[in-house]
């Protein structure tokens, strides 16, 4: 009896660090507008909450002064496959224009000047792995 109690604890313990690794997964893990308007933190008030399956959005107050603000989509630790940027360094995202962006560390920095002083929504479209997309509305 104190055999199988052992065992069945040792087979509870050891399986314990595979249910965490399955818990931080791309899809599970929390994701953040990290950028020039955060000073590239991962600020509570900056994480994408889920708007629909596979489409993630926060909203950030932006000034037009700034001019273009460079920043990326991702997790607390920067991990790669939830940091998302884009591949041509010198594009821009444009107003309400959906533009293909890409998971891991290599990519550049997004980059969108707000047309004027206000609150923007920053919208991660993921229903598409193999196109991933950023696009950034006025807020209403």
């Amino acid at each position: 009896m104190f055999k199988t109690m052992m065992l069945a604890a040792g087979l509870v313990c050891c399986s314990m660090p595979l249910l965490a690794a399955d818990a931080d997964s791309a899809e599970t893990r929390a994701i953040f507008l990290r950028g020039e308007m955060n000073n590239w933190e991962a600020p509570k008030a900056q994480q994408l909450q889920q708007a629909e399956a596979g489409v993630l959005s926060v909203k950030a107050a932006l000034q037009a002064s700034h001019g273009a603000y460079k920043f990326k989509f991702a997790d607390e630790k920067w991990k790669g496959d939830t940091t998302y940027g884009v591949f041509d360094p010198t594009s821009k995202v444009e107003l309400d224009t959906p533009v293909v962006i890409k998971s891991g560390y290599q990519w550049g920095d997004i980059k969108f000047t707000p047309p004027a002083d206000g609150t923007y929504e920053f919208v991660l479209d993921r229903r598409d792995a193999s196109k991933v997309l950023v696009i950034v509305k006025k807020a209403g």
